[in-house]
């Protein structure tokens, strides 16, 4: 089975990395959906239109994003049911690392994960793990540290929950935005 690609318009003008989960999407009948590229960019915009909002919210637009997958491979569930994603994820961090690393050698260009489960998965296990809710609500530094995250990368979160919506999160969102201003 055919993995999607990963989206990029331009890699001379990368700004930010975006990663999900994994591709696995299930049609109103239960049968799997195959994209050509991650989130189905380019075709159907459901899968991405509300972290495109979060992104442009903070000064970063389509053209200056690569978006990937953690776990590149269709699952026979749901991240949320998939009892085995954590393992598949944690095997998949070395992999996306070398990807990540071979776009930007620097590791200065920082990741949007579009999930928690994402975030509990590279935080390094000596590293407190902090709540979405307190990201979001400013009692907590953004953004993560390479040095506390197995892709040695800066990591913002970035979910796709409606909860988490930046334009509900204001002093969030100017946080992020003043990130990018001063890159």
């Amino acid at each position: 089975m055919n993995i999607p690609k990963p989206y990029c318009i331009n890699r001379e003008s990368i700004k930010a990395l975006v990663l999900g989960c994994d591709p696995t999407a299930f049609d109103k009948h239960g049968n799997l959906r195959k994209f050509e590229y991650v989130f189905d960019l380019g075709n159907d915009k459901r899968y991405f239109n509300g972290i495109l909002k979060n992104l442009q919210l903070v000064g970063v637009q389509i053209n200056e994003i690569y978006v990937q997958n953690l776990v590149t491979e269709y699952q026979s569930k749901e991240t949320s049911k998939n009892q085995e994603w954590n393992l598949l994820a944690s095997k998949s961090i070395p992999a996306r690392k070398n990807e990540f690393d071979r776009i930007d050698g620097t590791s200065d260009i920082p990741v949007f994960l579009t999930s928690e489960v994402i975030y509990k998965v590279l935080l390094k296990r000596d590293c407190l793990k902090i709540k979405a809710r307190d990201f979001y609500e400013g009692n907590a530094p953004i953004p993560v540290s390479a040095t506390d995250n197995y892709l040695g990368r800066p990591l913002f979160p970035l979910y796709r929950h409606p909860y988490y919506k930046l334009e509900l999160h204001e002093n969030y969102a100017k946080k992020v935005k003043s990130y990018f201003a001063n890159m």
